[in-house]
This record gives structure tokens, C-alpha cells and sequence, in this order.
């Protein structure tokens, strides 16, 4: 009998220790997704800061080309009523182009922050069941130990005819 006990005290403490293992690793690995993310976050606002410098960059260099065209031209800025709507017009579509980018990255940040609460929300997810199987590998080792410690005087010997019901 003390082979069998000790199979079963060490097969119970080895699946418990891989269940608990288990929920470690799923913890640190939401965690590594979820610091993936982040990451993933961070570079999105430094690239729609960049498109929004470039977008800047791009109409003070078109201002200035309106301008130099217009001194050439002999043109006065101020009084040259086309040269004004060229020039509102390119304010009006950078702004526009600038707002939607904003919305874009706006809805970009949120999927992004959604994805890492998911990452972490499944990990302890994960983690919660793994829990639950050590759990239960422990306790389906303690009836597996008991059956193996019962001593076997207090289990019926049946001579003779077995029935299927008890009298």
C-alpha cells in the first residue's frame, strides 16, 4: 500500500504545482501583451504627431510660396482677393485633414486600450482556471489517498452469490 500512496500523494502534488504554474505564466504573459499595447499606443501618438508636423510643415510652405508668388507677381496679400481664398482654402483643408486625423487616432487609442484590458482581462481569466484545476487536482488526490489509507477490514468481503441490491 505505500507505493501506490505515495504515486498518488506525488502525482496529485505534481499536477498541482503544473496547474499553479500555469496561472503564473498566463498572468505574465497578459501582462507582456498588454506592455505590447502600450507600446503599440505610444508609437501611434508619436506618428500622428509627426503626419500632424508634416501637415503644418506643409501649409507654411505653401503660405510661403503664395507669398514669394505674389511678391513676383506684383500682388499685394492683403488686397488680392484670390489669392486670400487660395490661401483660406489650404487653412480650411489642413484644419479638416487635422480633425479627422484626430478622430482617427482617437478611435485608434480606444481599440488600442480595449485590446489591453481584453489581454489582461483574459490572462486572469486564465489564471482563475488554472486555480480552479489545481484545486480540484487536490482535492481529487485527497479521495484518491483516502481510498488508498481505508483500511481494507472495513471494506466488505462477499462470499458466495452477489446480488445487485442490498437486503
Amino acid at each position: 500500500m505505500g507505493l501506490p500512496l505515495a504515486l498518488a500523494i506525488g502525482s496529485t502534488a505534481t499536477s498541482f504545482m503544473g496547474s499553479m504554474s500555469a496561472a503564473k505564466a498566463a498572468k505574465r504573459e497578459a501582462a507582456m501583451r498588454a506592455r505590447q499595447i502600450q507600446q503599440q499606443k505610444q508609437a501611434a501618438q508619436l506618428t500622428a504627431l509627426q503626419e500632424h508636423n508634416n501637415r503644418l510643415s506643409n501649409l507654411q510652405v505653401f503660405l510661403g510660396t503664395n507669398e514669394a508668388l505674389a511678391g513676383t507677381m506684383g500682388r499685394d496679400l492683403g488686397s488680392d482677393r484670390s489669392l486670400k481664398a487660395l490661401i483660406e482654402k489650404a487653412k480650411k483643408d489642413v484644419q479638416t485633414d487635422a480633425d479627422r486625423a484626430r478622430v482617427q487616432f482617437a478611435m485608434e487609442q480606444g481599440k488600442l486600450s480595449f485590446q489591453q484590458n481584453m489581454a489582461l482581462e483574459k490572462g486572469k481569466n486564465l489564471a482563475r482556471g488554472y486555480r480552479f484545476q489545481a484545486i480540484g487536482t487536490l482535492l481529487s488526490g485527497a479521495y484518491k489517498t483516502s481510498q488508498l489509507t481505508t483500511p481494507s477490514a472495513a471494506k466488505p468481503t462477499y462470499y458466495g452469490n452477489t446480488f445487485d441490491r442490498a437486503f
